[in-house]
């Protein structure tokens, strides 16, 4: 009979559990190593060793660097997509675009990860082309949403296109950023601030 110190060996749910939180640790390193190196020129061996796993473990949770390479771009999109909508649904998007741009100045290498891969996926035979190009759709079609709601809130100017104003925007944050990795005295905020305030219905004075 056992004696009542024993320990049970730990059930399915908490190897599974654990099993999580290690997948997850895994993706979040290779965050970081894709945001440094790249990805084209990284095998899943020097990426195991980057990480500090064994090659082994790693392919024993991803199978190759493209499984990896997914789960890395799906965990970036999910954390930035939910606190950009709640950043936009509190603040309007005119509003939330510099805190947005404050915000991602404080994460270089997230910045220069989603830089590096947009530049690397442009190639077709990229495995990542298509979810890029799907993530750029995804952001205009969700800035364009956020675009009608200012103009049915009265904020935003009644010429303003939101089609094209849309690929602006997203245009301008790809563009600045580019910009600021090679030289961070550019003031990210201040410029996409700028061409919101732009955008922006001129206020009405009442007689």
């Amino acid at each position: 009979m056992p004696t009542r110190d024993a320990v049970a060996p730990p059930d399915g749910r908490t190897r599974y559990a654990n099993g999580e939180r290690r997948r997850a640790a895994i993706v979040d390193a290779a965050m970081e190593v894709f945001a440094e190196q790249g990805y084209n020129n990284l095998s899943l061996r020097q990426i195991a060793d980057a990480v500090g796993v064994s090659h082994t473990l790693l392919r024993h949770h991803f199978g190759n660097k493209e499984t990896l390479l997914q789960a890395v771009l799906t965990r970036r999109e999910e954390a930035e997509s939910t606190w950009r909508a709640e950043l936009f649904a509190e603040h309007g998007l005119l509003d939330a675009l510099p805190l947005i741009m404050a915000h991602n100045a404080t994460i270089p290498g997230l910045i220069q990860l989603d830089t590096v891969m947009r530049a690397e996926a442009i190639n077709p035979d990229h495995p990542a082309h298509d979810y890029i190009v799907g993530l750029a759709e995804r952001f205009r079609t969700a800035v364009r949403t956020d675009l009608e709601s200012e103009r049915e809130a009265g904020y935003l100017r009644e010429d303003v296109d939101l089609d094209l104003t849309a690929t602006q925007i997203a245009a301008l944050i790809e563009g600045v950023q580019a910009e600021w990795l090679l030289d961070r005295s550019v003031d990210m905020a201040a410029t996409v601030g700028d061409f919101a305030r732009r955008l922006r219905k001129a206020p009405t004075i009442d007689s």
